[in-house]
């Protein structure tokens, strides 16, 4: 197929803001080259998950042509118009490919895997589905080449931990329990109860374990802060911080997850991409911003 950079670039501009997410916002603090550079990932990782979420059984073969798209634009040879902005991003900014192929790999994991024996086998799929997402952001925001990667992947799994625990409700009604199976036991926390929706005298007990858990991954996590540039750690620290909310608001009253889907407030997100647009204003500006009204 002929698909120009340019017009490749765009249609990954224009899926990304179809999809409408929060996490958008984010990228008009950046620079427009890197800001084009996440629109392309998002493009590609937004596909990636729309095609597991497509309906019928065909989504396996799917991410597996899809799979093979991304393998023939990296010889250059694209098959799809998506993939000459994501390649030049992953050229331009030396993303190392596994993390895009990974990423494939944990949403086709979905397909077929609604159990996890232990955490490592938790863990290897937080990593995918969360981690090398983050760790192929990295080098557009800007990150030193010895950074701390455990604490760049500490980060992905800390976040989707967090969204399991929220999700939990809704997991289980799709037939799906992500918490380590062997953790549940200990706990005595049975899947009939989690499908169900009932509460266990063992689930609060569980949820915080859990909770302590993600703290600690959140407490590895802000390690990597060292390591960014500033552009990148505006982004970082406000996600970290959305997260680590809901987190939060989780442990204040961990048997809810049961009942309903705890959220971020849209004034706590608001406050954050305050803070994220002061970071990219000149020193003089934002003294003068941050004192009037006091």
């Amino acid at each position: 197929m002929t698909t120009t950079l340019a017009d490749s670039y765009a249609l990954c501009r224009q899926l990304s803001r179809q999809s409408r997410s929060n996490f958008l916002l984010s990228f008009w603090f950046l620079p427009r080259a890197k800001r084009q550079a996440m629109y392309a990932l998002y493009a590609f990782f937004r596909h990636t998950d729309d095609l597991a979420d497509a309906e019928g059984t065909e989504q396996s073969i799917q991410l597996e042509a899809w799979r093979h798209q991304l393998k023939a634009a990296l010889a250059d040879d694209y098959l799809d118009a998506r993939l000459p902005a994501v390649v030049d991003t992953v050229r331009r900014y030396e993303i190392p490919p596994q993390y895009l192929f990974e990423s494939i790999d944990g949403v086709e994991s979905d397909l077929t895997r609604t159990r996890f024996a232990d955490f490592p086998e938790l863990k290897h799929y937080c990593y995918q589905v969360a981690s090398a997402i983050g760790l192929s952001c990295l080098p557009i925001w800007g990150i030193r080449p010895n950074f701390n990667r455990e604490a760049a992947i500490a980060a992905g799994i800390a976040f989707q931990l967090t969204n399991i625990l929220r999700d939990i409700r809704e997991d289980a009604q799709r037939g799906r329990i992500y918490l380590p199976q062997d953790e549940l036991a200990q706990f005595e926390v049975s899947e009939q109860s989690l499908l169900e929706g009932k509460l266990s005298p063992g689930f609060e007990p569980m949820m915080r374990f859990q909770i302590e858990r993600a703290e600690s991954l959140f407490a590895q996590a802000q390690d990597l802060c060292g390591d960014l540039q500033p552009d990148g750690r505006s982004i970082y620290d406000a996600m970290t911080e959305t997260y680590h909310h809901l987190l939060v608001q989780i442990a204040r009253q961990p048997t809810e997850v049961l009942r309903r889907k705890i959220q971020v407030g849209s004034w706590r997100k608001v406050t954050l991409l305050a803070r994220l647009a002061m970071s990219r204003m000149p020193l003089g500006s934002r003294r003068t911003l941050s004192t009037e009204g006091t």
